[in-house]
C-alpha cells in the first residue's frame, strides 16, 4: 500500500492574484508530487495580507502533511511570509546567523548598501526561529535556505527558477521525511486520444471508473476537451504497482471510444497550447 502523504500549495503574492505575473510553481509542484506518489489535494493563491496567510496556514495544517510556500520573502514592506509562518506556530523572527553569514560571503552587503538598504537586506535572513525549526541549505552557489517547520511546512521563495532548483534538490529530503519508498510510490498515467465527443463516452467512462475502483481506489479516469482540435483525450492514471491493469483499460479505452494512445509528450503540447 503506497504511503498515502497529502499535501497543499500556498501561492503567496499581490501580483499573481492581480494578473501581473502567471504562477508556475504550483504546476511543477503538482509534477514534483505526482513523480513521488504524493497527493496534491489543494493549490491555493492568496494576497500579501497577514489575517490571510496565517489563518490559511492554520487550516491547512490540521489536513495535509507536506505543505509548502511559495512567494513573500524578499527583501520589502509587502514580504511578509516569513513572520506569518512564524506567527502561525507561535514562534519568533530572528535573523539567523548562518544565514546572514552566507549572504556576506556571497554579495558582501556592507560593501556596497546604505544602512537602510542593509536593514532591509537582511530581512531576508530574519527566520522562523525554534527548535522544530531547521533550514536547508542545498547549494554553495546560494545563501537562501528552504526554512521548514515542524517536518510539515516549507517555506519557498517565488522566483520559478530559484523555486524550481531548490523544490528539485528537496526531493532526497522529502522522501526521508515522508518515508517515500522508491519501488511503491511512482504514479503512472496513460493518455488515449479519441474523435468521440465527451457526451458519447460519458456513460462507458463512468463504467470503466467503476470497475477500476475495484482494484484500486487510486485509479482516477478522466477525459479532456481539446476545443478546436476535433479530438478528447482520456486520462488513465493509477500507481505504479497496477501498471498491468491500466495498460488493459488503455487498450480497453482504444477499443470501446474508437482511440489510439498518444504519449505524455503530445498530451502535454495539445493541452498547454495557448
Amino acid at each position: 500500500m503506497m504511503n498515502k502523504v497529502t499535501a497543499a500549495c500556498i501561492i503567496i503574492g499581490d501580483e499573481v492574484l492581480n494578473g501581473k505575473i502567471i504562477d508556475t510553481n504550483s504546476r511543477f509542484f503538482a509534477q514534483f508530487c505526482f513523480k513521488l506518489g504524493i497527493k496534491l489535494q489543494q493549490i491555493i493563491t492568496i494576497g500579501d495580507d497577514k489575517q490571510q496567510i496565517i489563518e490559511t496556514l492554520h487550516a491547512a495544517k490540521k489536513k495535509y502533511q507536506f505543505i509548502i510556500t511559495t512567494g513573500g520573502i524578499g527583501s520589502t514592506h509587502d514580504d511578509i511570509t516569513y513572520e506569518c509562518v512564524a506567527k502561525s506556530f507561535n514562534l519568533p523572527c530572528l535573523i539567523d546567523e548562518k544565514c546572514k553569514l552566507r549572504m556576506q560571503e556571497k554579495s558582501n552587503p556592507e560593501g556596497r548598501l546604505s544602512p537602510q538598504a542593509l536593514k532591509d537586506y537582511y530581512k531576508m535572513a530574519t527566520l522562523p526561529s525554534g527548535p522544530n525549526v531547521k533550514n536547508y541549505y542545498l547549494f554553495d552557489d546560494l545563501w537562501v535556505p528552504i526554512c521548514c517547520i515542524d517536518r510539515q511546512v516549507f517555506i519557498f521563495p517565488g522566483i520559478p527558477q530559484l523555486f524550481e532548483r531548490l523544490m528539485t534538490g528537496l526531493t532526497s529530503t522529502v522522501k526521508k521525511i515522508y518515508n517515500l519508498a522508491e519501488e511503491d510510490i511512482e504514479y503512472v498515467r496513460f493518455f488515449v486520444k479519441t474523435s468521440m465527443t465527451e457526451s458519447q463516452i460519458s456513460h462507458n467512462l463512468k463504467l470503466l471508473q467503476e470497475d477500476a475502483l475495484k482494484v484500486s481506489p487510486e485509479i482516477k479516469i478522466g477525459s479532456y476537451p481539446h476545443y478546436g482540435t476535433g479530438f478528447n483525450t482520456i486520462s488513465i492514471l493509477g500507481e505504479k504497482k497496477d501498471e498491468k491493469y491500466l495498460l488493459e483499460l488503455m487498450k480497453r479505452a482504444e477499443k470501446e471510444f474508437e482511440g489510439q494512445q498518444v504519449s505524455t509528450e503530445e498530451e502535454d503540447e495539445v493541452s498547454n497550447k495557448r
